[in-house]
């Protein structure tokens, strides 16, 4: 699985004029986090368009990491799937996922 992160712009360079943005790329060979994913959706007793759109996405979407027939997901979009079933990823993938700049494990796209 493939995961990646976009952090804020630097202020300074957007008031000089400079809109590039830093694009940290974190490729992790993973099997296993869709079955996790389905296994804390079904124990939360969430459909997959319940959880789709907890997680701020369609159904078909929220399956399709489920099943990891993906090429790749962006952090974030994981982030959302895992606290919408209520998976913790510093379980799944390990503490070291804490410890990235701006990636914030906690965050909810659905209000809490």
């Amino acid at each position: 699985m493939i995961a990646w992160f976009n952090p804020p712009l630097n202020r300074g360079a957007k008031r000089r004029g400079r809109l590039g943005t830093t694009k940290i790329i974190i490729e992790v060979e993973f099997t296993g986090i869709g079955t996790a994913l389905k296994k804390a959706r079904e124990a939360a007793g969430l459909s997959l368009t319940v959880a789709g759109d907890y997680a701020g996405m369609s159904g078909a979407n929220f399956n399709r990491i489920e099943n990891e027939d993906t090429k790749g997901v962006p952090l974030d979009t994981l982030i959302r799937a895992a606290n919408a079933v209520g998976l913790d990823l510093k379980e799944c993938l390990g503490e070291w996922i804490q410890h990235i700049p701006g990636v914030n494990l906690t965050e909810s796209s659905n209000g809490d």
